[in-house]
């Protein structure tokens, strides 16, 4: 409660610090001063009469708190009349004892730019007296990312243009208004002729240059009603709106490959691109806008297929190619009855021991015509028609009976991963699938991995974290695959039941030569280990790349540099060869130090190595940055001494870039050459240890570089205990995981006894004669109701000695044998006993079963 006595601190004389009131009011004040938000207190004349401190400084600052909004203040008198009308409506209400509460979002513009708030009033009683609590919190970082992920998911990151989805959606809407119009639209697809060509031969980066200088240009020839999209890598859409005639489309195609035909200047240099453009209408050929696009992209095709840097009308004759590619869907749909089918593995290899510990199950298709399929050219038919689902069942079957039988052969354990398509991840069939997988082949569950994509994580998040859970608890294993590539952030992958992560061919393509490429895959790695993930490379094809992802404590790779993808039969040989890692990086000997000279003279590289020969050192030299770099990417080097200025790259440079690739190496500078700003910048941002000069002293250098291999050593020792503690709270965290979930299905097993055991009892209490359970000490342990009517005269039998309440006949065939049968009278009737033993071994409790003899029976 915010008392009416409470003032501002920064305001107020304080009274004595011996005043009770006092230290109320100071403590009530330091919690209102401790609210992450503005806060006033406003009586019930609409007065205020306190704030806290957030509040006074963002007077004037704020549409909210405008000038004046001080003690005392008529601050409902101040919010009537503010662009924010909802304040002085909300107040007013609070204050009349109409409503009690109320909140609202509002923009508030700034010299430093548009901020947005929420502001909060609640009813507030002090003293007797209703009064509000006035409070504004800053959420612009709230909505600046919800903006950012509306973005992410409806806009292409390379040219801001409107990706697929929001391109049909704009789509729909204009066919709507055409159509209440009575106007017709026009759909241009949009095809960049010979981008890849262009793309491959001056590189990716010049490729999404020209796809921006592209984009910019058919924007610029379209009207303002009009919408242009990104659907792929180098296909556009436009939507025409309200085309009169038929051909006025075609006039725009024309314009567009006008101002596509001027050459575009990337890089410095001339690039000549055309397009092939595919027009459909709306509604002579379609009012549905998939169909629509459809039928625009069939056209592009045929006027590609014409030569391109030309356009064509869709006409129902097109579809001539329809029918082919019902053809290649009916030959789908039979590959999997067929045994069509088969899966390739490629091996996954520990970066640590050099041993194979996984397998990645690729899909393939072997068709009787075509020869072997690659998955890129079948799978999106699989999901456009639907098929995917049947066929990935197959696969997970197949995977785990492949996998068992290698296991069963005795090729250790290693684990197989799976592909899960988007219509898999949320299909209502997964987990059921997956679970019977396992229960048929016998496979663990922990040795089954499924990799799903960062874009199938985010199209339905609830869900997919739904699915994912259950299937954890089975104890199967995640893996998001190719990251890097797509848009999943750090608090996405806390959300999800992930184990590993599979860095993407394109994040670690250019490690060797790109120290930003480096940076991003170190970082991507470190990111991975803080939350407890397994990182694999995917990709890997050369000695130097494993060099590097090795020395930033990547687990495991993957790629051509081990092996291919291969049949079955290939793989169970290489697993019964033991086949490990041909060429793991390790260092030359556990003790041996390493240092590279780097210095484009050949006398300084000879007398350097006649001088440190005698300490034992493995010597390794460069005549320059480059080879220095390449030294480095095959050999494990501790300390790094280099000339300055150098042809091609100086010292400095050269250095910050193997900081960058290589962080763990001690970098020293040996040079007669002395730049003092950038050897002092290098200095300050850690790319250089030391500066050493030439002419130098022989045993100054020596001790300094001896200096240098210790300070290595201990920094080595550092991180080797470092990885020992956080392999072991891995181990600690994983062996608490398994143990959490032994006890969880402990707990579960124990709950559904007891649920068996109620309804068993409650079972036994409706049948209609008695029935009753002695223990081994002769306990009742069990009576139902007839069986207390009977034998108890209607009171409680349970913990009774048998002795005590059952005649002797009863008494003795508790005696007997299993299967036993008594007869004896009670009361006017005639009754009969049966004896049984119950339990596992058949000796812990026994139960007798009381029914009337009929006569004759």
């Amino acid at each position: 409660m915010v008392p009416d006595k409470l003032v501002d601190s920064a305001a107020a004389p304080h009274p004595s610090g011996d005043s009770p009131g006092y230290a109320d009011s100071a403590i009530e004040q330091a919690l209102l001063d401790a609210i992450p938000a503005s806060v006033a207190h406003i009586d019930g004349g609409g007065r205020i009469v306190a704030v806290n401190q957030r509040w006074a400084a963002s007077a004037s600052g704020n549409c909210l708190i405008p000038a004046g909004s001080v003690l005392g203040s008529d601050y409902l008198a101040l919010c009537e009349g503010m662009p924010a009308g909802e304040a002085a409506l909300y107040l007013r209400e609070i204050l009349a004892g109409s409503r009690e509460g109320g909140s609202f979002a509002y923009p508030s513009d700034s010299p430093d730019g548009r901020r947005w708030f929420r502001a909060h009033f609640a009813a507030l009683a002090v003293a007797g007296e209703r009064g509000a609590l006035a409070m504004l919190a800053d959420i612009t970082h709230e909505v600046l990312a919800e903006q950012k992920l509306f973005d992410v998911a409806h806009f292409d990151a390379l040219t801001g243009l409107p990706n697929r989805l929001l391109f049909l959606d704009r789509l729909g809407n204009g066919l709507a208004q055409a159509q209440r119009l009575r106007k017709s639209v026009a759909v241009l697809c949009i095809d960049v002729d010979r981008f890849k060509v262009i793309s491959d031969s001056l590189g990716r980066a010049a490729g999404e240059l020209l796809l921006q200088g592209v984009s910019r240009r058919i924007a610029d020839g379209l009207r303002h009603s009009d919408t242009l999209g990104r659907l792929d890598q180098q296909k556009f859409a436009v939507m025409v709106a309200e085309v009169g005639l038929g051909s006025d489309a075609g006039v725009v195609a024309r314009k567009l490959m006008a101002l596509l035909e001027q050459p575009f200047e990337i890089n410095g240099q001339k690039v000549f691109v055309s397009a092939s453009i595919g027009i459909a209408l709306a509604p002579g050929d379609s009012d549905d806008v998939e169909t629509l696009l459809g039928f625009a992209d069939t056209a592009m095709r045929r006027a590609r297929d014409a030569g391109c840097n030309t356009f064509r009308y869709y006409t129902a004759s097109m579809n001539e190619g329809a029918l082919a590619r019902l053809s290649f869907d009916s030959d789908l749909h039979q590959a999997l009855a067929g045994n069509e089918f088969e899966l390739f593995y490629q091996p996954k290899v520990s970066c640590s021991s050099g041993d194979i510990v996984g397998l990645e199950a690729l899909l393939r298709w072997r068709h009787p015509g075509r020869g072997l399929v690659m998955p890129d050219d079948f799978v999106p038919a699989l999901e456009e028609n639907g098929f995917i689902i049947g066929v990935g069942q197959w696969v997970l079957r197949e995977a785990c009976r492949q996998l068992k039988h290698w296991h069963d052969l005795g090729f250790g354990r290693p684990s197989v991963a799976v592909n899960l398509s988007v219509y898999q991840l949320e299909s209502s069939e997964l987990v059921a699938s997956v679970r019977e997988a396992l229960a048929v082949s016998g496979l663990p569950a922990d040795c089954l991995e499924l990799e799903v994509t960062e874009s199938a994580l985010l199209r339905n998040v609830e869900r997919v974290k739904l699915i994912m859970t259950e299937l954890r608890r089975l104890g199967v294993r995640f893996c998001i695959e190719n990251f890097g590539t797509g848009y999943a952030s750090v608090s996405y992958l806390k959300r999800f039941p992930l184990d590993a992560i599979k860095m993407g061919r394109s994040v670690i393509q250019d490690i060797t030569a790109e120290a930003d490429d480096v940076s991003i895959t170190r970082a991507v790695i470190g990111m991975a280990h803080n939350l407890k993930l397994k990182v694999i490379a995917q990709g890997v094809e050369t000695e130097g790349q494993l060099a590097l992802l090795v020395a930033n404590h990547c687990d495991e790779i993957q790629g051509y540099f081990f092996s291919h993808p291969l049949p079955a039969a290939d793989i169970e040989k290489i697993l019964a060869d033991r086949c490990t890692m041909p060429a793991l990086p390790a260092a030359p000997s556990p003790r041996e130090r390493t240092i590279l000279i780097v210095d484009d003279e050949e006398n300084i590289l000879a007398s350097l190595r006649r001088l440190l020969r005698r300490n034992g050192y493995r010597i390794l030299t460069a005549t320059g940055g480059e080879a220095g770099l390449e030294l480095l990417a095959v050999n494990e080097v501790d300390i790094i001494l280099s000339d300055q200025r150098m042809p091609g790259m100086m010292g400095v440079e050269f250095l910050r870039r193997v900081k960058s690739l290589y962080p763990q190496t001690v970098r020293m500078v040996l040079s007669g050459y002395t730049e003092l700003q950038s050897i002092t910048d290098a200095i300050n941002e850690g790319a250089i240890y030391k500066f050493l000069t030439k002419p130098w002293d022989d045993e100054l250098l020596r001790a300094n570089i001896e200096e240098a291999f210790r300070h290595k050593e201990m920094a080595d020792e550092n991180r080797r205990l470092s990885g020992e503690v956080q392999a072991v709270n891995t181990q600690l965290a994983e062996a608490n995981g398994r143990l959490l979930q032994t006890l969880g299905e402990k707990e579960r097993r124990i709950e559904r006894d007891e649920m068996t055991l109620d309804i068993a009892q409650e079972a036994l209490q409706c049948i209609p004669f008695p029935v009753l359970g002695v223990d081994d000490e002769d306990l009742v342990v069990f009576a139902n109701i007839e069986a207390e009517r009977l034998l108890g005269g209607g009171n409680p039998l349970l913990g009774s000695a048998a002795s005590d309440c059952l005649p002797a006949p009863l008494l003795r065939l508790l005696q007997g044998n299993d299967g036993d049968v008594v007869d004896w009278v009670a009361g006017s009737g005639s009754l009969r006993a049966l004896y049984r033993r119950m339990g596992p071994r058949h000796a812990e409790s026994r139960l007798l079963i009381i029914f009337p003899v009929t006569v004759g029976g």
